[in-house]
């Protein structure tokens, strides 16, 4: 039987998020948040402080919303991403309660505020990644819109800058972690460094 294409792939996945039921999601966000507390704490060089690139998840994904709460009482500042023109990704930092907005080049709400470069969030202990599923090697699967291929793409092009060397999790449900080299993947494709479930994280073989 020939491997699945990323369509296959990213169909599957999505049918079987839709069919998760309210308890089983409701856990899975309490579940997150406290797994998330405990990467910013043993990535960050100032865990207290550092700030973390996170996103507000949409539809089925696994929910993101106690997680970001629980990240900004816990002292982290958060930024979100917002989409920009030619798939680029600029930052806005997040709060609760803060006003969203639908984004006009993707299907997402994005917070209404100032936008910064990458560059411009300072100390980052972590990139919190979407993702439909992630292998132990790294690979991950993406929605396919391309932002986050490139925006991981100029993380690994920077040399011995502020960029260099940012620690990268995909967030997934627990049963959507696969076998080392399990996922296609093309050469555009960059690897994660940690994988985030409600049950924990994860380091990667690269």
């Amino acid at each position: 039987m020939p491997p699945l294409s990323k369509v296959e792939w990213r169909a599957q996945i999505r049918s079987h998020r839709l069919s998760m039921d309210d308890g089983d999601r409701a856990r899975a966000a309490a579940g997150l948040a406290t797994a998330g507390l405990q990467m910013a704490s043993r990535l960050g060089s100032n865990p207290n402080a550092a700030a973390i690139s996170a996103y507000v998840s949409v539809g089925s994904e696994p929910s993101t919303g106690l997680l970001l709460t629980a990240l900004t009482d816990a002292g982290h500042t958060v930024f979100v991403p917002v989409c920009e023109s030619d798939h680029q990704l600029n930052w806005v930092e997040w709060r609760p309660g803060a006003p969203m907005a639908r984004s006009t080049l993707a299907p997402v709400m994005e917070p209404v505020g100032t936008r910064y470069s990458f560059a411009e969030l300072g100390d980052v202990a972590v990139v919190l990644l979407p993702a439909l599923a992630v292998d132990t090697s790294g690979v991950r699967l993406g929605q396919g819109g391309g932002y986050y291929d490139r925006f991981l793409a100029s993380l690994a092009t920077t040399n011995n800058g502020a960029l260099a060397g940012v620690s990268t999790a995909a967030v997934v449900y627990e049963h959507e972690v696969m076998a080392p080299l399990q996922l296609p993947h093309d050469a555009h494709d960059q690897p994660v460094g940690y994988v985030l479930t409600p049950q924990g994280f994860l380091v990667t073989v690269k």
